[in-house]
C-alpha cells in the first residue's frame, strides 16, 4: 500500500511527522527519488504538490526549490544527502544505506554523480533548457520555462556538447558499477540488497529512458517534449543493462505508474 497522502499546504503545515513538497508537473528525478526512499521504507508521509515554489511554500520552508522534506519541528531539508540520512534515521521496513563504511562512501559518490550540482540530472536539465531556447519552445522546455531556468542552471549557448559529455561520463561510471555487481553475482548495484543508489539510478534515468503517458499519466503535456528532447540527445548512451536495471527497480520496488 502506498503511504504517501497528497494534501494541501495548510494541512501539511499544521501536521507533524513526515511531510514533503514535491514537483507535480513532471517526474522530477529529485522529487521522485525522495518519494521513492520513503515508499520503499513504508514510512507514511504527507505530500504537497507544487507546480513551482510559491511564496506560501517559501514562507513555510524557506526553500526556493523542491523537494523539501520536513519531519516534526526539525529544519526543512532540500539536499539529497540530508534526505537520505533522514530516511535512514527514521528506519522503516528496510535499510537503504550500506552498513560497510567503504560501500556507504561509494554510494554517496555515485548518487552525487546523479543528483549533485553538475551531475547527470543537471546536465539533462541543461539539454532541456538549451533545446527550448534554440527552438523557441518547439523542443525541450517551453520557452518561458527554459528562460526562467536558464540562469539557475548556468545555461550558455555552447552548453549542449559538454552536457552530453557529462551524461556519457556518468552513465559509463554506472555501467561499470553494474557490471562489477553482476560479475560478483549481485542483483543490486552495491550488493545483494536494495540501496538508495538503486532508487536514485531508477528515478534519475527516467528522462533519458523516456516515459510514456501510461507510465506517468499526470505529466503535463506541454513538458513531455523536454523528456523527448533529452531522450533524442542522449538516449543512445543508455546501455541495455542500465535500462533493464531501471525497469527492474520500478517493477519490484517503486511500482507503476509514476504518480506525480
Amino acid at each position: 500500500m502506498d503511504l504517501l497522502t497528497y494534501v494541501d499546504i495548510e494541512t501539511a503545515r499544521a501536521a507533524r511527522g513526515l511531510r514533503m513538497v514535491v514537483a507535480s508537473a513532471l517526474p522530477s528525478p529529485w522529487s521522485e527519488a525522495a518519494k521513492g526512499l520513503f515508499h520503499v521504507k513504508q514510512i507514511p508521509a504527507l505530500a504537497v504538490r507544487s507546480l513551482r515554489v510559491t511564496p506560501e511554500v517559501t514562507a513555510w520552508t524557506g526553500a526556493v526549490s523542491v523537494p523539501v522534506v520536513l519531519f516534526d519541528d526539525e529544519p526543512p531539508l532540500t539536499g539529497w544527502a540530508e534526505i537520505i540520512a533522514l530516511a535512514e534515521r527514521l528506519g522503516g521496513r528496510i535499510p537503504l544505506v550500506p552498513a560497510d563504511p567503504a560501500t556507504g562512501a561509494r554510494q554517496f559518490e555515485l548518487v552525487n554523480e546523479l543528483a549533485g550540482e553538475g551531475g547527470l540530472a543537471w546536465a539533462n536539465r541543461l539539454l532541456m533548457i538549451d533545446g527550448g531556447i534554440r527552438s523557441e519552445g518547439r523542443e525541450g522546455f517551453p520557452l518561458p520555462v527554459a528562460q526562467y531556468l536558464a540562469p539557475k542552471y548556468g545555461h550558455a549557448p555552447d552548453c549542449a556538447a559538454p552536457a552530453r559529455a557529462r551524461v556519457a561520463e556518468v552513465l559509463a561510471r554506472l555501467d561499470g558499477a553494474l557490471a562489477a555487481a553482476r560479475a560478483a553475482g549481485h542483483r543490486y548495484l552495491l550488493g545483494d540488497t536494495l540501496t538508495a543508489l538503486d532508487i536514485y539510478v531508477a528515478t534519475f534515468l527516467t528522462p533519458i529512458a523516456g516515459v510514456t503517458e501510461a507510465e506517468c499519466p499526470a505529466m503535463r503535456t506541454a513538458l513531455r517534449p523536454a523528456f523527448t528532447h533529452v531522450q533524442r540527445e542522449v538516449g543512445d548512451l543508455l546501455s541495455p543493462a542500465l535500462a533493464a536495471h531501471r525497469r527492474f527497480i520500478h517493477d519490484e520496488h517503486l511500482g507503476w505508474p509514476i504518480v506525480i
